[in-house]
């Protein structure tokens, strides 16, 4: 079941991925410890340093920042174009490899179409966990450009060469013309064909957590 944000851990950082209001949204970060660093992407601090305290750290692709914890988070590129409607017009988005020596590495997509950067990131090492976006696909001729289909996501994760898969980007906001649960039912369809994929995807639902096992 869904928890309350006020029952959330200690965060060490937040990483915003881009700036579109379902990613953004500045009234959340009252859960967030204000020592916590938000990692944003290049030129996004305009966006959200001026309404909250936590420090704000600018990542370009490819560029990393290393956490007081040691965990380290390396930004690269996605497909897809961020916006507001506000003086903040178009900038990167950013989707982060989060590495920890004892803990392996885990890679956060968020928000993005197919396209090759996925090979490409899997070539700068082993991720032993991808959260991939399924969701907000339809219809397929504008959303094409910036949202992935279960089936895009799937292969995504093999360009990537990652161990496991956690399908993210569903099954919450309403943002396109798919049922709720079509993303969800689509992944299910493509596990149960395919046999390899039943122990390495893990489709979760909203709150819901499990441990992977290194």
């Amino acid at each position: 079941m869904p928890f309350h944000p006020s029952e959330l851990p200690d965060v060490s950082a937040v990483l915003l991925s881009h700036t579109h209001y379902d990613h953004l949204d500045i009234s959340s970060y009252k859960y967030v410890s204000c020592s916590a660093p938000i990692i944003v992407p290049e030129g996004a601090e305009r966006a959200i340093g001026q309404y909250v305290p936590n420090p704000i750290i600018e990542l370009a692709h490819y560029a990393d920042h290393e956490l007081a914890c040691g965990t380290r988070v390396t930004a690269v590129p996605v497909v897809h174009r961020s916006s507001r409607i506000s003086h903040l017009r178009f900038t990167r988005s950013n989707g982060y490899l989060v590495r920890n020596p004892d803990a392996g590495c885990v890679f956060f997509c968020a928000d993005s179409a197919y396209g090759e950067i996925f090979a490409e990131t899997g070539n700068l090492g082993k991720i032993d966990l991808a959260l991939l976006p399924i969701g907000s696909y339809s219809p397929r001729w504008p959303m094409r450009r910036c949202h992935m289909t279960p089936a895009e996501a799937v292969r995504a994760f093999e360009d990537l060469g990652a161990s496991h898969m956690v399908p993210i980007h569903h099954g919450t906001f309403k943002l396109s013309l798919e049922k709720p649960q079509a993303p969800s039912e689509w992944l299910r369809r493509i596990v149960g064909e395919r046999p390899d994929l039943s122990a390495r995807i893990h489709l979760l639902a909203p709150g819901e957590s499990f441990v992977l096992q290194q």
